[in-house]
């Protein structure tokens, strides 16, 4: 895939259309390009429209909301020119580019194709402030930062591949972000006694010994659309610090993330139904299983779930 377009895109309670064009480049994992939805919003509201420079296999799910235009597929061979400081020449002209990157020759290609280039940390630099907002604010010049809770990530229309579940993610993109495995069950276990339907997510980075204990469902490498569509269809999502958990909070999911030794103030989902526990001593295994059955309860799902 070399690009992807938008044809539904409509103004409905954005501002009105301006005419300006921005492209946003995050070369990144599928939770890295999710917390990008924040700016591209806020640009929206300023009637500026946006086309992300990305992985396709992430970023395709962005074409649901409604103020992208396009993706561009980082990983296509017809943009791999970007990352030489060269833009390819029918892929147009922007007004503004914003580079959350620290590669000097992609902030070099989007100088060939943008007026204005804004290169932003793709790193906290605060401590007290999301990752999603601190990338915002850094186009305040060009937009006022939209603060409250985003609209849902759109899915679409076809049958989750369960519904109603509780689902539980044990993986991350590094072992030490990952609660045991051994807990996991635990909580699997309690769920059940409870009467919820729980199901593991199963992707390509957990190793294959690691399955849910018994009367547990089992979601072995489902494709990330119809991922989006079951958790949109979820009771609950548990998860550690991932893009699973990313995707969750994204289509309105109540989400319990948890965060161990990465900053959870910085890296926590963007979603407006998000519980996160973190390690105090930032180690995984240090995580009390109450704790995470807490978060559980206060996740407004319906039955009572407590330690």
């Amino acid at each position: 895939m070399n690009s992807s377009s938008n044809p539904g895109w409509r103004t409905s309670g954005l501002a009105e259309v301006s005419g300006r064009r921005a492209v946003v480049v995050r070369i990144g994992a599928l939770g890295d390009v999710l917390l990008t939805r924040r700016l591209t919003f806020s640009l929206s509201r300023a009637g500026i429209r946006s086309t992300l420079l990305a992985p396709a296999r992430h970023a395709s799910l962005l074409l649901h909301d409604p103020w992208i235009d396009a993706v561009f597929d980082s990983e296509s061979p017809r943009f791999a020119e970007a990352f030489a400081g060269r833009w390819p020449e029918d892929a147009g002209a922007f007004d503004l580019a914003v580079v959350i990157s620290r590669a000097a020759s992609l902030t070099d290609a989007t100088r060939r194709a943008a007026a204005r280039v804004i290169v932003v940390s793709p790193e906290p630099e605060r401590a007290d402030l999301s990752i999603a907002q601190q990338w915002t604010q850094a186009v305040d010049a060009e937009c006022e930062p939209f603060l409250g809770v985003l609209p849902g990530l759109a899915v679409a229309e076809h049958a989750p591949l369960v519904k109603g579940a509780t689902l539980i993610h044990p993986g991350s993109g590094s072992p030490r972000k990952n609660w045991p495995i051994a807990r996991f069950r635990e909580l699997s276990r309690e769920l059940l006694a409870l009467g919820h339907l729980v199901a593991w997510i199963r992707g390509p980075a957990e190793p294959g010994n690691d399955f849910p204990p018994s009367g547990v469902e089992s979601i072995d490498r489902p494709s990330l659309p119809s991922l989006a569509r079951t958790l949109a269809a979820a009771r609950l999502f548990i998860g550690n610090d991932s893009g699973v958990s990313h995707l969750a909070a994204a289509v309105g999911a109540p989400t319990v993330a948890l965060f161990g030794p990465t900053s959870s103030q910085a890296w926590s989902p963007d979603g407006a139904r998000v519980q996160v526990v973190r390690s105090t001593s930032g180690a995984m295994e240090d995580l009390p299983l109450g704790a995470v059955l807490k978060a559980a309860a206060d996740a407004n799902i319906g039955d009572e779930v407590s330690q």
